[in-house]
């Protein structure tokens, strides 16, 4: 666990991953910020964030080869992620024992400030 928490939000939509990202901040995080699935996945096989905001209509890799990416690797393979998606249909291509599996929520767009603010402190604070 970092001091202050730190948080990895991947979002295509620029003023998506700057709402989540300034809300994330607010609730004393820090805070890594991704507009692709390129630049995310390098990224992520070097650092360990506490929590990951995760679309996954990305462009280069989408949101479920990371998510899959980050459970393969020892070092996030329970790191929280909350995959965040205007069409959560598309979440029916991970596995029933990935939507099973524990750090795991999975939020239909729209979601509030206030919404990701209390995930956010619940799920890092309080570890």
């Amino acid at each position: 666990m970092h001091n202050p928490p730190l948080a990895a939000v991947v979002e295509d939509d620029l003023f998506l991953s700057e709402i989540y990202s300034d809300a994330l901040r607010s609730s004393g995080l820090q805070v890594e910020t991704f507009y692709e699935g390129q630049s995310a996945m390098n990224a992520l096989k070097e650092m360990t964030p506490d929590l990951i905001v995760l679309d996954l209509n990305l462009p280069n890799y989408s949101g479920i080869e990371i998510f899959r990416a980050l459970r393969n690797n020892p070092a996030t393979a329970e790191t929280w992620v909350l995959i965040v998606t205007a069409d959560p249909s598309q979440a029916v291509e991970l596995s029933q024992s990935e939507i099973e599996s524990q750090n795991l929520l999975v939020l239909s767009k729209p979601i509030s400030v206030d919404q990701l603010d209390q995930l956010a402190k619940r799920l890092t604070f309080q570890k």
